[in-house]
């Protein structure tokens, strides 16, 4: 079914409904406007729910998106995707609060370069998304998993896995990064493997101080760790303190 059907469906039976109560007076008055009102009220639901599935695509190619900016180092491609009052966490590196903000940790990963380089791999893949809405429309999360391969030639190369928490918002009809969370799993160098070799949690930038402390202290792999979910099991509803969807909403910008 695509996102369109269901208030097509809706659409049809309305009509329907309209030109039988137009041409047929085996129908008292209560009955076709009770009639009518039931099938608006299809038609209102079948239109919020194909908003809601534009905007689970729209979020979905937004985190890809970003991931395909920062593959080739588009630093303020990246920055643009964030609301004016953004906050961008990444791997222990602390909390930058603000569009201009998040531009500066994004141009510091290649000082001095923007954009693609010769002999640089940077791969950067969201896998798995879950993508909740809030009730008003105007919020959503969404939780992925980044997979990375990164390269410099003949220096040095990485496997690194992590787990985005992820706010967004909604501003003017345009979904936007609110708070980009990015919780680091594991990083080690490609001759070791995760097997051998794993990186402690990345320490704050001297040369760009954070705003903020990170928010959330904790160990990576091979620590057990298990980043915050933004929501609930769907079969069993059972939640932990990390299930609740207002949890961002609770960690001060």
């Amino acid at each position: 079914m695509t996102t369109t059907q269901p208030f097509r469906t809706a659409a049809i039976l309305l009509t329907a409904a309209l030109a039988c109560a137009a041409c047929s007076s085996s129908r008292n008055d209560a009955e076709t406007k009770a009639a009518i009102a039931e099938l608006e009220t299809a038609v209102a639901a079948a239109k919020a729910e194909v908003q809601r599935l534009k905007d689970i695509d729209d979020l979905e190619n937004l985190a890809g998106i970003y991931g395909h900016y920062v593959d080739k180092s588009r630093h303020d491609d990246v920055a643009d995707l964030f609301a004016p009052n953004g906050v961008v966490e990444i791997l222990g590196r602390g909390v930058y609060i603000g569009q201009d903000r998040v531009r500066e940790y994004m141009r510091n990963l290649t000082p001095g370069n923007v954009g693609p380089r010769d002999g640089s791999l940077f791969n950067h893949m969201h896998l798995q998304p879950i993508i909740d809405i809030a009730p008003d429309g105007k919020t959503a999360y969404a939780r992925s998993r980044l997979f990375v391969m990164f390269g410099i030639m003949n220096t040095n190369a990485q496997w690194g896995d992590g787990i985005y928490e992820n706010v967004f918002v909604k501003q003017d009809g345009i979904w936007k990064l609110d708070y980009l969370h990015g919780y680091q799993t594991f990083y080690t160098n490609y001759e070791d493997g995760w097997a051998k070799k794993a990186s402690a949690i990345f320490a704050p930038y001297a040369r760009l101080p954070p705003d903020r402390p990170q928010s959330v202290p904790y160990d990576p792999y091979p620590a057990a760790y298990a980043p915050p979910f933004h929501y609930k099991n769907p079969v069993s509803g059972r939640a932990d303190h990390y299930a609740d969807p207002t949890w961002h909403d609770t960690q001060p910008k």
